[in-house]
C-alpha cells in the first residue's frame, strides 16, 4: 500500500447544496484502504447526466460519483465529499486545490494532459447531436453539419466550450457556439437559438429522453482525416499527485479485471460497449496516438 499523507484543502464555500458528503466509510472513515480515520477527499463534479450531477433532492449522483465512492471511499478509506462547479472551472479548481480530484467523465486529451494527470480510461463514449423534433436539417454527425454548411444551409452548431466536441469542430474547421453546460445546449436547440448541440451520446439520451421538442441522433465516433477519434474519460488529479493517482489506478485495474467496473457503471445506464478495453491507455490518449487505437471495435 502507498503511504498516505493528509490532504490539505482550500475548498471555497459555494452554497450548502454544492458541498455534500457522498459517503462515510464507517464512523472512523478507515474503510479498506490507507486513508486516515475521518479524512476527507473532495471531488469536483459537473452537472452532466449520467456522469456527475445533483438529484432533485440535491444529492450528488451519477456513474463517476459511484465510482469515486467505491475507490476513494471503500477502497482508499476516505470520507468523500463533492463540490459542484461549472465544467469550465473543473481543471482550474483542481489546480487551485479547491478539490482533490475531478470525477466527471472528463475526456483524456493531449491539451488537458498538459494541465492535469488522468487515471486510466474508465468510460468510453460516442458523440450524438440534439436536434429539433423531426431533425429538419437531417444531420446525424458533425460531418453532416459541415456538409449542410457547405451546401449553403444556415445551420448553427452548439458544443460545450470545454468539451471534446469543441476540439473536433476546431480541427474540422467547423464554427460553433460555445455553451457552459449541457442544459444550456439543449435549451438553445429547444428555443431555436441553435440547430444542433453535440455532446456525449449517453448523456444526451438521458437528458433529452422526456423532452418532446427535441430528439437525439444515434451515437457516432467522429473521424478526422480518416482517423477515428476514440474518446474516453477518467478521474483527474493534479500533476504533482502521482501517489494518489498510482493508488487509484491500482484499484481501478482490479475493478476492470473482475468485471465490477461494469457492475458499478451499469446502474447509471452504461453498457459493456462503453467500458474501455484494457489495451486503451491514458498514455496513448494523452499522446494523441489514436493510430494505436484504430483496431478497437466500438
Amino acid at each position: 500500500m502507498f503511504a498516505r499523507t493528509k490532504k490539505t484543502m482550500t475548498t471555497a464555500a459555494v452554497g450548502a447544496a454544492t458541498l455534500l458528503v457522498l459517503s462515510a466509510c464507517g464512523d472512523t472513515g478507515n474503510g479498506n484502504g490507507d486513508g486516515d480515520g475521518g479524512e476527507t477527499f473532495t471531488i469536483g463534479i459537473a452537472g452532466e447526466v449520467p456522469y456527475s450531477f445533483l438529484s432533485d433532492s440535491g444529492d450528488p449522483e451519477g456513474a463517476t460519483v459511484a465510482l469515486a465512492e467505491r475507490i476513494f471511499g471503500e477502497e482508499m478509506g476516505y470520507e468523500v465529499e463533492a463540490d459542484l462547479v461549472d465544467w469550465d472551472n473543473l481543471i482550474p479548481g483542481l489546480q487551485a486545490e479547491r478539490f482533490d480530484a475531478i470525477s466527471a467523465g472528463m475526456s483524456i486529451t493531449p491539451d488537458r494532459c498538459s494541465e492535469a494527470a488522468f487515471a486510466e480510461p474508465e468510460i468510453m463514449y460516442t458523440t450524438a447531436l440534439v436536434v429539433a423534433e423531426g431533425n429538419p436539417y437531417d444531420v446525424h454527425t458533425l460531418d453532416d453539419v459541415q456538409a449542410a454548411r457547405d451546401a449553403g444551409e444556415d445551420i448553427t452548431l452548439a458544443v460545450l466550450t470545454a468539451g471534446i466536441e469543441a476540439n473536433y469542430s476546431t480541427e474540422m474547421g467547423l464554427e460553433y457556439m460555445g455553451v457552459g453546460s449541457a442544459d444550456e445546449g439543449i435549451e438553445m436547440v429547444e428555443g431555436g437559438r441553435a440547430d444542433a448541440f453535440a455532446m456525449t451520446a449517453i448523456s444526451l439520451n438521458q437528458m433529452a429522453a422526456d423532452n418532446p421538442n427535441v430528439e437525439v441522433t444515434e451515437g457516432f465516433v467522429q473521424e478526422i482525416d480518416g482517423v477515428k477519434q476514440y474518446g474516453a474519460g477518467s478521474t483527474v488529479f493534479r500533476l504533482d499527485d502521482e501517489e494518489t493517482l498510482d493508488e487509484y489506478n491500482t484499484h481501478l485495474a482490479e475493478l476492470k479485471e473482475s468485471g465490477e467496473l461494469l457492475d458499478i457503471l451499469s446502474e447509471h445506464g452504461f453498457t459493456e460497449a462503453e467500458i474501455p478495453p484494457l489495451e486503451m491507455t491514458a498514455a496513448d490518449l494523452c499522446a494523441g496516438d489514436l493510430e494505436a487505437l484504430q483496431d478497437i471495435e466500438n
